[in-house]
């Protein structure tokens, strides 16, 4: 399959204008943007939501483990702040008292399907 200079240009311009635009902007989006470990956990936190899967911070550790050298304690300190702002929500294992499941704010989830549609009518 070959890309047209055309579709290349647009992408190019959609990814660029997507840049500038969050840059601007205090959301989820800019927040796991940030850099590779946080766009990598948003992206598996979010997946997982759609998938209708539990993840927890050591699915997510396990997970993240190929891109990133991130701490444990590093890796909390991001969702917590993420928690902080409103973006996800931890629910306590009815199973384990000791894991806290993570999951999408409501707010998150429709700002990334927002987010997504954007590159759908490219």
């Amino acid at each position: 399959m070959t890309i047209s200079s055309d579709s290349t240009k647009r992408i190019c311009n959609n990814l660029l204008k997507d840049i500038l635009t969050l840059h601007e902007s205090d959301n989820s989006i800019k927040f796991f943007r940030k850099d590779l470990t946080r766009m990598t956990m948003w992206l598996f936190i979010i997946s997982a939501y759609f998938d209708k899967k539990k993840i927890n911070i050591e699915d997510l550790a396990r997970a993240i483990a190929p891109t990133s050298k991130i701490s444990k304690p590093s890796l909390r300190l991001i969702l917590e702040n993420a928690k902080h702002k409103g973006f996800i929500q931890f629910s306590n294992s009815k199973t384990d008292q000791r894991s806290w499941y993570i999951e999408p704010d409501e707010k998150t989830i429709k700002e990334f399907t927002n987010w997504v549609q954007t590159f759908r009518d490219v």
